[in-house]
C-alpha cells in the first residue's frame, strides 16, 4: 500500500488531534456510540461514492 497517498493535511492532522482530545473524555458507553455512528456514516459515504462513479461510468460508456 502506498502510505503517501493517504496523508492527512496540516488542517486534517489537526482536527484528528482536537477530536482525539475530545474522545478521551467520553465514556464508554457514549464511545460505543460513537463509534456506530461513524461506522454507519461509512457506509452512507462508501454508497455515495459508488453512485458517483456508476454515474461516471455510465455517463463515459454513452460516449
Amino acid at each position: 500500500m502506498n502510505f503517501e497517498s493517504n496523508q492527512l493535511s496540516l488542517e486534517q492532522e489537526f482536527k484528528h488531534e482536537v477530536f482525539a482530545a475530545k474522545i478521551q473524555e467520553l465514556s464508554y458507553e457514549e464511545t460505543k456510540e460513537l463509534l456506530v455512528k461513524f461506522h454507519k456514516q461509512m457506509l452512507f459515504k462508501d454508497n455515495f461514492y459508488k453512485r458517483l462513479f456508476r454515474k461516471q461510468r455510465n455517463k463515459l460508456s454513452q460516449n
